[in-house]
């Protein structure tokens, strides 16, 4: 009985060590089905692929749209609905992207995501976690002057479109962490096992792309900063889980709090939030670059970095790894 406890600690304690010695173990496998076709000018058709069908697919949409009130609403994306379908879009570019993989690799859907147990899992565990920090970073402060709301969105209302909108979330997030996390990262890994590479590289590409989410120089630059540091964070979780069902869970979360509780009246995007500020011109945030260094704008960025932080560590204790 002692020689079996020995040998059962031992290897407990052996694979502890060795979880430890190589937190990115389980990053092999989910890399493995990149090996068959592993060639730059493979991802590269892909990328453009994915940009054109990106591009189209509003096009698309709009062209399906009956009238031309609710193609207005789509444009727009100040509306429930327009904000909904805006997000919902991105379902024809996970598509695409699957088509794109199948086509210049052979390989399917779940090669993207990685075991089907193990993703469906972490994304729920991860998910809550996640969200539940970011509540309870809700509620210390600074706070947001609830005074100078401008509407609040009858409770009701609001709660019915939580569901749909986890849905659209998720498609949306979804086919990113797919491109990004999935797609790129198995790609590159498999020319370089350097992290800047397959780390490094698809962060850096996710964060220019977020750039044009700003107002202005600096607001872009802030955008860009921000979403580098999730685009990495994203990239641990999925090599130390072996899959992406962390990744899309912690921004699943973060893209949730962010549209459902806060929004400017009559912006894109403020359709499901539940308060909503008055309107205030774009221009007005519009600072350029020499406005950078100042103190507001450091603790600005600062701050949202420590978020990243935060929900990676929430999202790491989900997973247990």
């Amino acid at each position: 009985m002692t020689q079996v406890r020995t040998a059962l600690a031992g290897r407990l304690n052996s694979g502890i060590k060795s979880t430890m010695a190589d937190p990115y173990v389980l990053h092999r496998n989910f890399v493995n089905v990149a090996a068959r076709a592993p060639q730059l000018w493979r991802v590269v058709v892909v990328l453009v692929g994915f940009e054109i069908v990106f591009a189209i697919s509003p096009d698309l949409v709009l062209g399906l749209l009956p009238s031309s009130a609710l193609q207005d609403a789509y444009k727009e994306g100040t509306s429930a609905f327009g904000t909904l379908a805006q997000f919902l879009t991105f379902g024809l570019s996970g598509c695409g992207l699957v088509m794109l993989v199948q086509l210049l690799h052979a390989r399917g859907f779940w090669s993207l995501i990685g075991p089907q147990q193990s993703a469906w899992r972490d994304l729920c565990a991860v998910t809550g976690v996640v969200s539940i920090v970011l509540f309870v970073l809700e509620l210390l402060p600074p706070w947001y002057d609830l005074g100078a709301v401008d509407s609040v969105r009858p409770l009701t209302v609001w709660v019915s479109l939580i569901p749909v909108t986890l849905v659209a979330l998720l498609i949306q997030v979804g086919t990113e962490e797919m491109l990004f996390r999935g797609y790129l990262q198995q790609q590159l890994a498999c020319l370089s096992s350097r992290r800047w590479m397959w780390m490094g590289v698809p962060s850096l590409m996710f964060g220019m792309l977020h750039y044009w989410n700003g107002n202005g120089q600096v607001e872009g630059l802030m955008w860009a900063l921000w979403a580098m540091l999730l685009g990495m964070a994203c990239a641990d979780l999925t090599a130390r889980s072996g899959n992406l069902g962390a990744a899309i869970g912690l921004h699943l979360a973060n893209n949730a709090f962010a549209l459902l509780l806060y929004g400017i009246a009559n912006w894109p995007g403020t359709g499901v939030a539940l308060f909503l500020f008055p309107y205030e011109d774009p221009a007005s945030f519009g600072a350029q670059i020499n406005a950078l260094p100042t103190f507001a704008i450091v603790m600005q960025i600062i701050s949202q970095a420590l978020s990243v932080f935060v929900m990676w560590l929430a999202a790491r204790y989900a997973i247990r790894r």
